[in-house]
C-alpha cells in the first residue's frame, strides 16, 4: 500500500477495528492481510484469537505462541505428545487463554499436561471452557482432577465413548465423578456428557441441579450401547430446581421408568424458561408436546430426533407446540421424520419467524416443500434438506414466483430427486445465496450448476463432491468472473479444460479440493494456480502428474500456502 496524504496517519486502533470485522467474516482472511505490510502484520497478529494445533504444527508451536499472544481459544487435534504440548503452552506468553478444545486426538486424558497448565496462574484463573470430546477413556478421577485444577470453569464437555478396561480400572463415568465435579465447579454454566460409558443415574442430574446453581445448559447423549439409568423423575427434578436452565438436550436411547408414581409424559410441565430444547424419540409423544406447549417456553431452537411413530398421530400436538412458540422460535430441526408436502404446508403458517430449518434424512420430501418454506418463512436464511428420500416432483411456476432475498445457505446434498431444472428454479427463488451444497446429487449436470451460478452471483462456497461433471459452468456463454472462494469437487470428472475454466473465471478462489479427480493433470493445476492469485489451500489425490505443477507453483507463486496431496 502506498501512503497518501491523511491515509498513512490512520491510527492503528481504527485499523484494528476494521481487521477485526474482516476476521469475524472469515478468520482465514488474516493470512492475506498480514502480507500487505509489516504494520498490518503486527495488527493482524494482535486480533487473531484462535489457533489450531495439529501434529504438523507442533514444531512451530513455540513461534506461533510468541507471535499470537492474544489467543483466547486453542483447538488441539494432535495425536501425540499432548502432555508436552500443554506444558509448552503453560510456559508460553499467552495471557488470555479462555478455552481449550480437544478434537479427534483419540488419546487418554493428558493428566500431567492438565497439571502443568494449572501451574500457570493466569491460565488457571482465566480458563472458562474445556472441551474433552476428542479424548478417550475418561474416568471419574479425570473429572475430579479437572475440577481441582480449574475451579473457575464455566463450560465442560466430556466424552466417555467406549466401555473399556485400562489395567484393572474400568474406564467409565459414574455418579461419583459427576457429584465430585458438581461440588467443586460452582461457576459451571454448561455441561455435556456423551458416550456409551456414561453410567449415570438421576443422582447425577440432582447433583448438578442442586450444586451448580448457575447451570444454564445440560446435554446428555447415549446410543444403544449405553447403560444409563436416567428416569423421567430425574428430568423433572432438573426442570423444577434449575432456575437458570435455558438449554436442555436429551439424546437418550431409552428413558428408564421412574421409581416414583411418575410418568415421562409431563417431564416438561415446568419448562417455562427453556430457549433451546432437543428431544430424542423416547420423549417425543403427543402428550409430551402438549405439555411443553402448555408451559409456553420462549423457545428459540427446537430439535426433534428420530420420531418412529405414525406422523398423523402427532401432527396436531406438533402444530400446537409450534403455534405456542411461534413468536420466539428461530431454528427448527427435524431429524429422520416421515413428512409429506401436505403436513409441511399445514405447519408452515406457524413458521413465519424461522431463520434456520434442517430436515436432515427426512422421508417423503419433494421440491414442493422447498417452495412452501421459502414462501412461508420470509426471514429464512438457512435451509438444509440433505439425505432426504423424496420423489422427482416440481410444481414451480414463474407466475407464482415469490423470491426469498434472505436465503444465504442451501444444502440439498445427497438427494436423487434433484434435477437441473429444479436447481435452476431454486436459484431463481433464492438469488442471494452464498453457500450451496449439491454433493452426491447424481442427476445433476454442469448445465444446472452453471445456471445456478449465473442466477446467484453472490455464491462464494460451492460443494459438488461426487457429481459426474467435467466443469462447473456448462454451456453458459457468459464469461464473467464468478465470486467463488471455496470449491469442493472431490470424486468428480473435472478435467484440465474444466480446471482452466475455473482458473479464468474464479479469480477470487482461495480453497480448492479436487481429491480423487483422476482426469486432472499438472496442466490443469497450473492454470488454476497461475490465475487464482488468492489460492491458499489445494487438496489433491491420485494425480501424480500434479507434483510437477506443485513444484512449479512453489517456484512461481508464493501465495499458495498449503497443498494436501494424497497419492
Amino acid at each position: 500500500m502506498k501512503k497518501q496524504e491523511g491515509h498513512g496517519n490512520f491510527p492503528d486502533d481504527c485499523w484494528e477495528l476494521i481487521i477485526q470485522k474482516l476476521r469475524e467474516d472469515d478468520e482465514r482472511d488474516l493470512d492475506s492481510i498480514s502480507l500487505v505490510s509489516k504494520r498490518f502484520l503486527l495488527i493482524s497478529n494482535r486480533v487473531k484469537l484462535s489457533l489450531k494445533v495439529s501434529d504438523k504444527t507442533l514444531p512451530l508451536l513455540p513461534n506461533l505462541l510468541r507471535r499470537f499472544q492474544n489467543i483466547e481459544t486453542l483447538l488441539i487435534t494432535a495425536h501425540k505428545e499432548i502432555d508436552g504440548l500443554l506444558d509448552l503452552i503453560s510456559r508460553s506468553g499467552v495471557l488470555n487463554l479462555q478455552a481449550i478444545e480437544f478434537r479427534w486426538c483419540m488419546t487418554e486424558p493428558p493428566r500431567d499436561g492438565f497439571k502443568a497448565l494449572a501451574l500457570n496462574r493466569n491460565i488457571k484463573d482465566n480458563l472458562k471452557v474445556l472441551d474433552c470430546f476428542g479424548l478417550v477413556s475418561m474416568q471419574d478421577r479425570d473429572l475430579v482432577l479437572i475440577a481441582d485444577l480449574f475451579p473457575w470453569l464455566e463450560e465442560l464437555k466430556i466424552q466417555a465413548g467406549k466401555y473399556c478396561t485400562i489395567g484393572k480400572v474400568v474406564a467409565r463415568i459414574t455418579d461419583d465423578g459427576v457429584d465430585a465435579l458438581a461440588s467443586k465447579l460452582k461457576q459451571l454454566k454448561e455441561i455435556a456428557l456423551e458416550g456409551n460409558a456414561c453410567f449415570i443415574t438421576d443422582r447425577s442430574l440432582i447433583s448438578l441441579s442442586t450444586k451448580c446453581v448457575k447451570l444454564s445448559k445440560i446435554s446428555l447423549w447415549t446410543s444403544s450401547g449405553g447403560q444409563h439409568y436416567v428416569t423421567g423423575g430425574g428430568i423433572d427434578f432438573v426442570m423444577r430446581h434449575s432456575p437458570n436452565l435455558t438449554s436442555l438436550s436429551l439424546n437418550l436411547f431409552s428413558v428408564q421408568p421412574s421409581a416414583f408414581s411418575f410418568t415421562t409424559e409431563n417431564v416438561f410441565a415446568d419448562a417455562k424458561n427453556l430457549h433451546s430444547l432437543t428431544m430424542c424419540r423416547q420423549l417425543i409423544s403427543g402428550k409430551q408436546m402438549r405439555s411443553i406447549a402448555k408451559a409456553c417456553p420462549p423457545l428459540k431452537m427446537l430439535q426433534l430426533n428420530c420420531f418412529e411413530g405414525q406422523y398423523f398421530e402427532i401432527h396436531g400436538a406438533l402444530k400446537l407446540l409450534l403455534q405456542a412458540c411461534q413468536l420466539t422460535l428461530k431454528e427448527l430441526i427435524l431429524f429422520r421424520w416421515s413428512l409429506t408436502d401436505t403436513a409441511i404446508s399445514d405447519l408452515a403458517q406457524h413458521l413465519s419467524n424461522l431463520t434456520f430449518i434442517d430436515l436432515h434424512a427426512c422421508f417423503g420430501l419433494t421440491s414442493v416443500i422447498f417452495y412452501t418454506l421459502t414462501k412461508s418463512c420470509p426471514s429464512l436464511e438457512t435451509l438444509k434438506m440433505a439425505h432426504t428420500r423424496g420423489q422427482v416432483m416440481d410444481n414451480f411456476s414463474p407466475k407464482r414466483l415469490q423470491e426469498n432475498y434472505c436465503m444465504r445457505h442451501l444444502d440439498v446434498s445427497s438427494n436423487r430427486w434433484l434435477t437441473d431444472m429444479m436447481l435452476k428454479n431454486f436459484g431463481q427463488v433464492c438469488p442471494n445465496l452464498k453457500f450451496l451444497s449439491v454433493s452426491e446429487c447424481k442427476r445433476l449436470t454442469n448445465l444446472g450448476i452453471g445456471e445456478v451460478l449465473r442466477r446467484c452471483p453472490a455464491i462464494t462456497q460451492l460443494h459438488i463432491n461426487g457429481i459426474e461433471v467435467s466443469d462447473v459452468f456448462g454451456r453458459c456463454s457468459d464469461h464473467s468472473i464468478v465470486n467463488l472462494k471455496t470449491l469442493k469437487a472431490r470424486h468428480t470428472q473435472i478435467n484440465d479444460e474444466g480446471m482452466a475454466m475455473i482458473g479464468n473465471r474464479c479469480r477470487n478462489l482461495q480453497y480448492l479440493d479436487i481429491a480423487c479427480c483422476e482426469n486432472v493433470t499438472d496442466k490443469g493445476v497450473r492454470e488454476v494456480v497461475r490465475n487464482c492469485e488468492r489460492l491458499r489451500v489445494t487438496t489433491m489425490a491420485e494425480a501424480k502428474a500434479c507434483l510437477e505443477a506443485l513444484r512449479w507453483s512453489f517456484r512461481t507463486f508464493v501465495q499458495l500456502r498449503m497443498v494436501v496431496y494424497r497419492g
